[in-house]
């Protein structure tokens, strides 16, 4: 089971820094874009969520860092889920030029579920989450 989406991305002169590449900390920018996109892709966007009364902060990030991005380079960031059923997600993510060409980097994120009104940990998926998964997998 792999939900994913590809979010396209322009590297703009803000993100470049003094090496003309793009600052690291921006890579985690652009997986979040992407996050975003297969978030809005499955209906469970920031204001779904906080709808049902449930927040999934990051607790977690890794990043590979395997060729620089230059400025207005066009590339695509992919964001995937791979597994759901745990009490947390984690999406997987890699940034190519969206051809057969280099890989410029891949991680992942950790998040989990919290119930807003009381600010608590969930140690379950919750069942909105669960039915909109589904249905995208069934779609």
């Amino acid at each position: 089971m792999v939900l994913k989406v590809s979010a396209p991305i322009l590297i703009p002169f803000h993100d470049i820094d003094v090496l003309e590449i793009a600052w690291h900390g921006h890579y985690l920018k652009y997986f979040e874009v992407a996050r975003c996109h297969l978030m809005q892709k499955l209906r469970l966007d920031w204001q779904d969520l906080k709808g049902i009364g449930v927040a999934m902060p990051l607790v977690e990030a890794h990043v590979n860092y395997r060729r620089p991005l230059v400025y207005h380079a066009a590339v695509q960031v992919e964001a995937r889920i791979e597994e759901y059923q745990y009490p947390e997600l984690k999406i997987f993510y890699t940034i190519t030029d969206g051809q057969e060409g280099p890989l410029f980097a891949e991680g992942w994120t950790r998040q989990v579920y919290v119930s807003l009104p009381e600010r608590t940990g969930l140690y379950e998926v919750p069942d909105f989450v669960k039915r909109r998964i589904e249905e995208a997998l069934h779609a």
